[in-house]
């Protein structure tokens, strides 16, 4: 798949919807979003991919071919289950097709579909823009291999139109798993609807994006004392080491439970109100010449899958990030982070 280096700079910013903050990717005109909204839906689904099958067969630590097969089979099922549960606009007709299978309908000029699809990549170290792992990236047990990738490898949910599908996306989303699971599909396919009634807002009904983020600013500092109502998640791999669930309770004296990721994407596709799920999310932030990555911690509200509170890097380690480290903020739940979370429930400042 052939993509554009973004050749600006991401901006942060809240989304009047979500209540969250995003890394905007992708720039799709109304009309594009319009066409995404009102069109048929591909979505696409994963087959073995040669680069990944040479992998298997150079490293074979990291899994067999049987295993990379088994989980492809299990993504294609999960997204299937989600966009046909959660896709807001047309489900008329979705049909479900392989890259190839895609590129060939596009060579047929028509416009009569929109593309939702996801792939992973990594921030190239020396330049801006990205190295793409043709489809998904898949190591049999994905936390070992994104530690030792030093945590650059990311996936990211896209929407396009088919005309422009191996382009410039109308708008694409970095996800909290390398191997997509339900819990972080359902988040990106809420967060696309949100994004688009963003940009509906601002641009079709002259809403200004200051007042959008002061407005979003405001129903998180609403929705973060909620959280104490709540049983948050935390996945076992995203517990730092100075962290168990047993010492958790000192510094976090709410209601919590260490899980897995089948639990949490149980929780998520049922949008069990009884509970909020923390994540890990990286953002690439690119100028003309480099990248670097920011990670965030949120916490979403398992109803809607929107954020109740955030905990961001410093600005003194964003500003090394740009220009030393390449990395800022720290891809685990921490106690300082605990710590920042409890702040936001309690409305300290």
């Amino acid at each position: 798949m052939t993509h554009h280096k973004p050749k600006f700079l991401f901006i942060l910013f809240f989304l009047a919807s979500s209540i969250q903050l995003y890394a905007q990717y992708g720039m799709g005109k109304i009309e594009e979003i319009e066409a995404v909204q009102s069109r048929k839906l591909i979505v696409m689904i994963e087959e073995p991919r040669e680069r990944m099958l040479n992998k298997i067969s150079r490293r074979p630590n990291k899994g067999t071919v049987q295993d990379y097969q088994a989980d492809l089979k299990t993504y294609n099922e999960n997204i299937k289950a989600v966009v046909e549960k959660f896709w807001p606009y047309n489900r008329t007709g979705i049909q479900y097709k392989t890259y190839d299978e895609i590129m060939a309908l596009r060579k047929t000029k028509t416009q009569e579909y929109a593309v939702i699809a996801c792939l992973s990549s990594e921030a190239k170290s020396t330049s801006a823009g990205y190295n793409y792992a043709h489809g998904l990236y898949w190591v049999k047990d994905i936390k070992d291999d994104f530690e030792d990738r030093n945590d650059g490898m990311f996936s990211v949910i896209i929407v396009n139109t088919i005309e422009d599908f191996g382009k410039k996306p109308v708008f694409f989303l970095p996800l909290f798993d390398v191997f997509p699971t339900k819990a972080s599909l359902v988040y990106g396919i809420k967060n696309i609807e949100n994004y688009f009634n963003l940009r509906i807002n601002t641009k079709k009904n002259g809403a200004k994006m200051r007042d959008e983020q002061e407005r979003a600013e405001e129903e998180l500092a609403k929705r973060a004392p909620k959280l104490a109502e709540k049983t948050l998640l935390i996945r076992e791999e995203w517990l730092d080491k100075e962290l168990t669930e047993e010492n958790l309770a000192t510094f976090y004296p709410y209601k919590y439970r260490i899980c897995d990721r089948a639990f949490m994407d149980d929780v998520v596709m049922s949008m069990n109100p009884k509970y909020a799920y923390g994540v890990v999310l990286p953002y690439v932030m690119s100028t003309s010449s480099s990248n670097f990555i920011v990670y965030y911690q949120y916490v979403m509200d398992a109803t809607d899958s929107q954020a109740m509170c955030f905990v961001k890097p410093s600005t003194g380690g964003m500003m090394l990030a740009s220009g030393v480290t390449g990395k800022a903020g720290n891809r685990n739940f921490t106690i300082k982070v605990i710590t920042k979370m409890v702040e936001q429930i309690k409305g300290i400042k």
